[in-house]
């Protein structure tokens, strides 16, 4: 024994690892595209995403709202404004605690400003999407520098998986978007060798509306990609203990009042909000059952045709530097620019981190991923534009990927005018529910409570029966002939069969693939139905 201390093998490595990622992979200047004119194209470029942005993003918004998750987070808000229960979430008379309350806040200011409208709903996680190209495009600026940084915004607002579930009205494109700017304001402040604090209490400010707006994902989000920066960078800063404690203390300070009072108004609720709905939601599959490969395709065919250039991305991380590049496959000149940025390393380490996480873990929906798709993009735009990759010999030229661009562009304008509307209509339920709007009778579902009949008849006395509960739904409308039933197609035949022959279910309105919806009253007989007949003109 030499009389020292045992050292972990991993801790190591570290000193290892951390030269290899800074000095071979990405030995660039820390300050990236400062060094560019902080104005080049600003203003040109500014235009140019507002323009795409609000015409993929903020248009045709008033399209039908889908079950279940538009229809219910839509609903919520309204019903917490009908009740004035402002900071408990409520939803059909019991308290909500499956998520915090700042998606529910915005879009009941968005009805108190425009009314109760599906439009008014959506519009909120369109602007919160709309922002997040912004944000996108502001940090690439800084970070790749201007032709980059609008590269990466284009991708990302050309990516019809981005444009899709930017629009779709869940939590995610609000959580997209406060993610964001926290990771791309901590790369800002520890970039450096000195902590840069004003971007530091900036990040710990996002994060903390990410922790009101779908929980502690969006702590875990941010500080790992920023954790791992620190470790494998010698060249950033790393925060001292006041200054963790600081970011934790602001991050708690816009999120924690929620959480006590929440806590204090039904620990229970509090009990089942931490561990149901974000340990054992990930540990378990409780539903949304997936292959750990899910998001694979979704992230490949959702973002085509720029996710092609993540086989030269992949070739080239292999590499690790530019001295180890083929000459026949590089311009003269091309390994003494290739010095990539360590911006890249981060935003590729924001991206692994959030698609490993959400691939690990037990509950999976498509809309997960939406956070790492801003720095995917980033690493294609930084792949498209940036001098490392320009030097390819075999890299398109910019004409080609304009004209590409262009052709993305009126392929997603079609998609968001045509083929997305025409979805939402043959799949929702609004043209089924609202001709009903001014009917007076007691409404029933059947075999399942649907969020679109509460909300487009702007009705809460709605009598909602399982399929267990079959018989009392029967005596109900018995009692209460001449009702309103919507039921599930696939129950009608079941329910139809059980019906006493008093009664009869006629179907009126619009008849949808899921739903069928119709008057249950009394049987008429054959003479009775007879002399209406013959009385009618």
């Amino acid at each position: 024994m030499d009389g020292k201390a045992p050292c972990f093998f991993p801790f190591r490595l570290l000193p290892a690892l951390s030269a290899w990622w800074s000095l071979r992979l990405f030995p660039g200047c820390s300050r990236g595209g400062d060094e560019a004119s902080s104005q080049d194209g600003f203003w040109v470029h500014s235009l140019v995403l507002a323009v795409l942005a609000a015409a993929l993003l903020l248009t045709r918004l008033s399209c039908p709202l889908l079950e279940p998750e538009e229809a219910r987070y839509a609903e919520i808000p309204r019903q917490m404004l009908a009740e004035g229960r402002v900071a408990e979430p409520v939803w059909h008379g019991e308290p909500y605690y499956h998520k915090p309350p700042l998606l529910y806040w915005l879009v009941m200011c968005g009805y108190g400003i425009f009314g109760v409208h599906d439009w008014a709903a959506r519009l909120v996680p369109a602007l919160a999407s709309l922002a997040t190209v912004f944000v996108t495009w502001l940090w690439g600026r800084r970070a790749f520098g201007p032709r980059a940084g609008f590269a990466g915004a284009v991708v990302l607002i050309l990516s019809a998986r981005f444009v899709y579930l930017g629009r779709m009205l869940t939590m995610d494109p609000l959580l997209c978007l406060w993610v964001t700017g926290a990771l791309a304001t901590a790369h800002l402040s520890v970039r450096e060798g000195q902590l840069q604090r004003r971007w530091w209490l900036a990040s710990a400010f996002l994060t903390g509306l990410g922790l009101l707006t779908k929980g502690p994902v969006a702590a875990v989000l941010t500080l790992v990609p920023v954790v791992l920066f620190q470790v494998l960078d010698r060249r950033c800063a790393r925060p001292s203990p006041r200054a963790l404690a600081c970011y934790l203390a602001v991050a708690a300070a816009v999120a924690g009042p929620w959480y006590v009072a929440m806590a204090v108004m039904n620990p229970e609720a509090a009990g089942d909000f931490f561990w149901l709905h974000h340990v054992q939601r990930y540990l378990d599959p409780l539903d949304h059952e997936e292959p750990i490969w899910f998001f694979l395709p979704w992230l490949l065919v959702g973002t085509l045709p720029w996710s092609l250039l993540l086989l030269p991305l992949i070739w080239r991380g292999c590499h690790g530097f530019a001295a180890t590049v083929p000459a026949k496959v590089a311009k003269p000149g091309w390994a003494a620019k290739a010095c990539q940025p360590p911006a890249l390393g981060f935003a590729l380490l924001s991206f692994g981190w959030c698609f490993a996480f959400f691939s690990l873990s037990g509950c999976k929906r498509a809309v997960y991923i939406l956070p790492a798709l801003p720095w995917l993009a980033l690493c294609l735009g930084c792949c498209l534009s940036s001098a490392p990759w320009r030097g390819l010999s075999w890299h398109p030229s910019p004409r080609a990927w304009k004209v590409c661009a262009g052709v993305v562009f009126v392929l997603l304008w079609v998609g968001v005018y045509v083929l997305l509307p025409d979805y939402h209509r043959r799949f929702a339920l609004r043209g089924q529910v609202r001709r009903h709007q001014d009917a007076g009778m007691e409404v029933f579902c059947y075999p399942k409570r649907w969020d679109s009949v509460t909300f487009y008849l702007q009705r809460t006395d709605i009598h909602v029966f399982t399929a267990e509960q079959r018989a009392g739904l029967i005596a109900a409308l018995q009692a209460q002939p001449g009702a309103l039933l919507f039921v599930k197609r696939p129950a009608l035949q079941e329910l139809l069969q059980d019906l006493p022959p008093s009664l009869e279910f006629v179907e009126v309105g619009r008849q949808g693939p899921t739903m069928r919806v119709g008057v249950v009253r009394a049987r008429q007989s054959v003479a009775t139905r007879q002399l209406t007949l013959a009385g009618s003109p």
